[in-house]
């Protein structure tokens, strides 16, 4: 490929490589099933993810090129495309439980090294979270698309197949001496830390919630109140932590995951059930794309997440004249428009905390979730995501 080839191609490359290892990281995590050996998912999986991301981008920091670190996510594309061929029929248990703590780590490195090579350059950061995040809300439903017992090749395995095109373009065509944004080291600890201590506590509010929360009774609100609480109040100290221009990105996240959860599970169930046809996935990423790209010329994350809070509470408050009224790819598509914006609006200037809050929403979703199918009326449940996304939108306006 002659220089002006490679300057030509390097830029689109880039950009189409952010948008498909982060959306493939959050897939692979997310619906490990539809591109794994059976049995090979892990608790402690988003928990192993979440802080190898941090680390690989805090390793590319301080030593490596952005071509080094598409090369690193190729390769971390390539043993994700490969564990599903590798690991035989008759493996044994501690086996796939070695193979889905290798697959989380995987990808996490993967995230971080395309955080890493694509943070600081002008299209590459709204790129990675447009990828990142929409991803995570039409995750459950690609899942659910293909029979995979059936069928070999499913529609995440096409996806790493176009990432390892994507990734590899990026790093034989990008300039030599593209530096890695530069590290802060106290930032880089205070990271790494959130993203251990995050994540494990999400699985634990998790289980909690889940295990205490049986019923429709004082104590089990009680309960759920207190999970959200506490993943607020996490995101707050870990804004208070980090530099000023980075601390609104991990509230934003959370607020965006509570205003966006009913509208990905109505998503999932409406893809098992055969009621929704495929295009609407292809909507809501088009959506959250046109949210984070708005954020460039609307850069307030106040409107995006009360937009998706409003349309949540609407569809669950008035089925029939919301839910039932207004069609879901059009009610999908307003709250992946407002999450998208407010993530856009809240991007971090370091490469660290971007890559913390792109590793949180899957293991996030462990109290989101349990909260969303806690048995008591829809109606107050979705009013306790409401709240908590409005206190998230409150705190980064």
């Amino acid at each position: 490929m002659s220089a002006s080839t490679a300057v030509r191609v390097a830029g689109p490359a880039a950009v189409l490589a952010a948008f498909l290892a982060a959306g493939v990281a959050v897939l692979v995590l997310a619906i490990g099933e539809s591109v794994l050996p059976a049995a090979t998912r892990s608790e402690a999986g988003p928990v192993v993810s979440a802080v190898l991301a941090v680390l690989a981008a805090a390793g590319l920091q301080r030593t490596g090129s952005r071509r080094t670190a598409w090369a690193l996510a190729a390769g971390a594309v390539v043993v994700l495309a490969s564990v599903r061929y590798l690991v035989p029929a008759d493996a044994s248990a501690d086996t796939l439980t070695v193979m889905g703590l290798v697959v989380a780590a995987t990808t996490g490195v993967l995230l971080g090294a395309a955080t890493a090579a694509a943070w600081g350059s002008p299209d590459g950061q709204w790129v990675l979270v447009a990828g990142g995040w929409s991803a995570f809300l039409v995750a459950a439903a690609v899942g659910t698309e293909i029979p995979f017992e059936v069928v070999r090749w499913t529609v995440p395995q096409w996806t790493l197949v176009v990432a390892l095109v994507a990734t590899l373009a990026a790093a034989l065509t990008i300039p030599v001496g593209m530096r890695v944004q530069r590290a802060d080291p106290r930032l880089l600890a205070m990271a790494i830390g959130a993203a251990a201590v995050l994540s494990v506590g999400y699985l634990l509010l998790g289980d909690l919630v889940s295990d205490r929360a049986t019923s429709a009774g004082l104590l089990s609100w009680l309960i759920v109140g207190g999970a959200l609480t506490v993943t607020v109040v996490g995101a707050e100290i870990t804004a208070r932590v980090v530099a000023p221009g980075d601390d609104r990105f991990v509230l934003t996240v959370t607020g965006a995951l509570a205003a966006s959860y009913p509208m990905v599970a109505e998503v999932w169930s409406g893809m098992q059930t055969s009621i929704m046809p495929w295009w609407v996935l292809l909507v809501v990423v088009a959506a959250v794309v046109a949210g984070v790209r708005l954020a460039g010329y609307m850069p307030y994350a106040l409107p995006g997440l009360l937009l998706a809070a409003a349309v949540t509470a609407a569809t669950v408050w008035w089925p029939d004249e919301i839910g039932d009224g207004i069609p879901l790819a059009v009610r999908a598509a307003l709250v992946a428009l407002g999450t998208g914006l407010a993530l856009g609006a809240s991007l971090p200037g370091s490469t660290s905390v971007a890559a913390l809050g792109l590793a949180l929403p899957v293991p996030m979703a462990a109290v989101i979730g349990a909260v969303w199918v806690m048995p008591a009326d829809p109606k107050w449940v979705v009013l306790a995501l409401v709240a908590t996304a409005s206190v998230c939108a409150w705190q980064v306006r």
